[in-house]
């Protein structure tokens, strides 16, 4: 930190650290992070050279005093992802019961805006915020054109962009909000077509490699002696420092009943392609309930559900009966194998479904870092 030439990161929201991983890959130093979670707090500490800071963030009165508690000189750019619940598919399902001003009240003072409180204070060189595409379209557009005009008034160009995961090769079609601002008067750059990947990434290229296991399945650590089949593969065991162990390859246990049901399921069947004797539920409220994944093509969005249950994701592998693993979902979240999860196993899967792709997110922290150091 006492290095002037370290662009010094703070990352807001910071849950496990897909965003900081990101950006440390970039050549980023994250120096801090603050959540309210405990276990996301714990990985984040676990996994990061960082002062990680288990607080809710309106609790924090004076960022400036923050920062120096923590011993920090100063904070060069602002990272996070503010949660923004509203804006997820059961969250627009609550608009009916809430009531369209209710919920746009809710949304107007949401958690963005400490996000905001936190740039206007430490003024930053830059800033990125991350969530979900959904906020872009409420009120055609309405309440990020008011973000944007905050940050405007407080020195910054700012610039938002709608990316997709899947391009920069995170093997997952994850579509995500990023807004970004400097107030250097540097040009906002983003991530291209030439920066992008040729051919997406594939479910199998991403976990064909993973021991075949059947549920239920607990342990940490377990033995690893597969031949690596992708370059994908390659990167996401580059850094294991015992490359004969895999961690966190845990599967829930799966009901006989369902088990059945997996063994009439092709990849890319969902719960309506399941024979009617079989089902267990409403096929009108159900009807993507369970959904088999194809090995040939990159995943759909893993969301924070899985902490519930990943019926969503079944293995595409008949032999093996079951969803994916807690590591498995880490592979499509591009999260390194050498990277620990804390906390137990519901924790570690939401703190999964929950975070910024390291991939997406060192794509975007590239070219930032390249405007700052020019």
């Amino acid at each position: 930190m006492n290095n002037s030439d370290e662009i010094i990161v703070l990352d807001l929201f910071s849950g496990a650290g897909g965003f900081s991983y990101g950006f440390q890959s970039a050549g980023f130093f994250v120096a801090a992070s603050v959540d309210r979670d405990p276990s996301s707090i714990l990985t984040h500490g676990y996994n990061f050279l960082s002062q990680a800071v288990c607080d809710d963030i309106t609790n924090i009165a004076d960022p400036i005093e923050f920062i120096k508690e923590l011993g920090l000189p100063r904070v060069d750019v602002i990272i996070g992802g503010p949660p923004c619940q509203g804006f997820s598919q059961v969250g627009q399902a609550a608009i009916k019961k809430l009531g369209l001003e209710s919920y746009y009240h809710n949304i107007m003072n949401n958690l963005y805006k400490e996000f905001v409180r936190f740039v206007e204070v430490l003024q930053p060189k830059a800033f990125v915020m991350e969530n979900v595409p959904a906020m872009a379209r409420f009120r055609d557009g309405e309440l990020v054109s008011r973000i944007k005009e905050v940050f405007a008034l407080l020195g910054y160009s700012v610039d938002e962009r709608i990316i997709n995961a899947v391009e920069f090769g995170v093997p997952q079609k994850r579509k995500r909000l990023f807004i970004q601002g400097n107030r250097l008067g540097l040009p906002l750059v983003w991530p291209d077509e030439k920066d992008s990947i040729k051919h997406p990434v594939t479910l199998k290229e991403a976990i064909g490699d993973l021991p075949v296991c059947l549920p239920p399945k607990r342990e940490d650590e377990m033995l690893y002696e597969s031949q690596l089949q992708s370059d994908y593969q390659r990167m996401m065991r580059a850094k294991m420092e015992n490359p004969s162990i895999v961690f966190d390859h845990i599967i829930r246990a799966v009901r006989h009943d369902d088990k059945v049901i997996f063994d009439h399921m092709e990849e890319g069947d969902t719960y309506l392609d399941v024979p009617e004797n079989l089902r267990r539920y409403r096929s009108d409220s159900f009807k993507d309930k369970y959904s088999k994944m194809i090995w040939n093509e990159p995943s759909w969005t893993i969301t924070a559900h899985i902490r519930k249950d990943s019926y969503r994701y079944i293995h595409p592998d008949k032999s093996q009966e079951r969803m994916l693993s807690i590591r498995e979902f880490a592979r499509l979240q591009s999260f390194p194998d050498h990277f620990r999860f804390c906390g137990s196993p519901t924790h570690r899967m939401q703190q999964i479904g929950n975070a910024v792709p390291p991939l997406l997110a060192e794509a975007i922290a590239k070219k930032l870092y390249a405007a700052l150091k020019f």
